[in-house]
């Protein structure tokens, strides 16, 4: 079965989760983005170096639904949108939780793991723009 598809665990309580570690591990501030009174994304401040830098994880639903669908072994009743996006949301928390094991060893920082998911601009993370810039870098202002 596809990993984490059958959790029963709701959006808001994994998101949750995901905002404790967040806090507990240097975001200045952790803010729930909502659509549709569905939890959608998480953003987070980290300070570096004096600086506060933007950070988001947004929730890429679709994908996990098309992932739940191929996998032969995830049963058809769990092949919705709810249960995607709690499926998601359940992968985004046991990631963040690898990190934050890698950065708890001193091997990575907290900025270094989440870096593309850096918000660059109101619309979009740092991948998002390489990915619409062919991997260039990006231009500078």
């Amino acid at each position: 079965m596809f990993y984490m598809a059958s959790t029963k665990i709701p959006c808001e309580q994994t998101a949750g989760e995901i905002q404790a570690l967040l806090g507990k591990s240097g975001a200045r501030q952790v803010l729930t983005e909502y659509e549709n009174g569905e939890v959608m994304a998480i953003s987070f401040m980290i300070e570096n170096g004096g600086k506060q830098i933007p950070f988001r994880l947004p929730l890429r639903w679709e994908a996990c639904l098309e992932a739940m669908k191929r996998d032969r072994q995830t049963a058809n009743h769990l092949c919705n949108e709810v249960q995607a996006k709690r499926t998601a949301w359940r992968i985004i928390l046991r990631w963040v939780q690898a990190q934050f094991a890698l950065i708890e060893t001193g091997m990575v920082t907290l900025t270094e793991v989440m870096l593309p998911y850096l918000q660059v601009d109101a619309k979009a993370t740092l991948y998002e723009k390489m990915i619409d810039n062919q991997f260039k870098l990006l231009p500078a202002k």
